[in-house]
């Protein structure tokens, strides 16, 4: 396996290329890897190193009879695409000495899907690798789980602030910390100003404008900062109220995360009436 990887995938790119130098690589791997810490670079380079591939395009175009790339179609994993990759393990490789089928946020598996997986993971063809990749191991069926060798990434943060130091990073604490201190979300620059739009909301009579423009933005991320945001601010003591409405934050995070049928206006709009009634509450004791 060559080229540049993050450090952190270190250790588990070496363990991989040694099962891979030994002939014992199994047919399922999971890559474990916490969100912001490169899941989706990791199982690619696995992916291109088994198959030999060195191109610059992105996974999900590339034509190759040996490869196949699965990844949520909207906010799940459909059975009719678990369908397609359980055809494409039964096919003799072609041009490469093995197949290679990804599943890229394996937990995101509706029912049927999974368990239209565990047919190809119960008895996986010959010369078929399968890598699925999840920050959320937990969420994967006990059946999927027990079937698949584990692989975790260390969340190290000794060597996430030395690379972002490294890249030239400069980044507040507090920043650091609505990230989840995942050193590849602290340094996406062109993301939502969640800071910015705290100010606007609460300074606002309407809060529609608000409203509209945080619908334009990644939701799932924007709560998840958000969600972070909150716990950091109650480092030096608990506040009831805002912890109740961190765990509101965290279900509609997991609502739009986990559903196609979310409605995502009708979600952020009852938090953001529930957060203005928070900052009543605040207001009033602090009077």
């Amino acid at each position: 396996m060559r080229g540049e990887i993050l450090p952190w995938h270190l250790p588990v790119v070496e363990k991989l290329q040694q099962r891979a130098t030994d002939d014992t690589l199994p047919a399922a791997i999971a890559l474990i890897c916490g969100e912001g810490w490169g899941g989706h670079e990791l199982i690619q380079r696995v992916a291109f190193a088994l198959l030999g591939l060195t191109s610059e395009q992105p996974p999900h175009e590339i034509a190759h009879p040996d490869f196949c790339w699965l990844a949520p179609d909207g906010a799940v994993i459909k059975i009719d695409q678990v369908r397609k990759l359980n055809a494409f393990a039964v096919q003799t490789p072609q041009i490469s000495k093995c197949k290679v089928a990804v599943i890229v946020d394996a937990h995101l598996l509706n029912t049927n899907a999974a368990n239209t997986l565990l047919k190809t993971l119960e008895e996986p063809p010959a010369n078929t690798h399968i890598l699925i990749s999840t920050p959320h191991w937990g969420r994967l069926l006990p059946t999927i789980r027990s079937r698949c060798q584990r692989y975790q990434v260390e969340q190290s943060a000794h060597d996430a602030t030395t690379w972002m130091f490294e890249n030239g990073a400069d980044i507040s604490k507090q920043a650091f910390a609505q990230s989840g201190y995942a050193p590849l979300h602290a340094q996406q620059e062109s993301r939502f100003d969640l800071d910015a739009w705290l100010t606007e909301l609460e300074n606002s009579r309407e809060p529609n404008t608000s409203i509209v423009s945080i619908l334009e933005a990644d939701l799932v991320d924007v709560l998840a900062r958000w969600y972070r945001d909150l716990i950091w601010q109650q480092r030096n003591g608990a506040n009831r109220t805002l912890l109740a409405f961190a765990d509101e934050i965290n279900q509609t995070r997991l609502q739009l995360e986990t559903s196609n049928g979310a409605n995502p206006r009708l979600l952020i709009e009852r938090l953001v009436y529930q957060w203005l009634q928070v900052i009543r509450l605040q207001r009033q004791r602090g009077s």
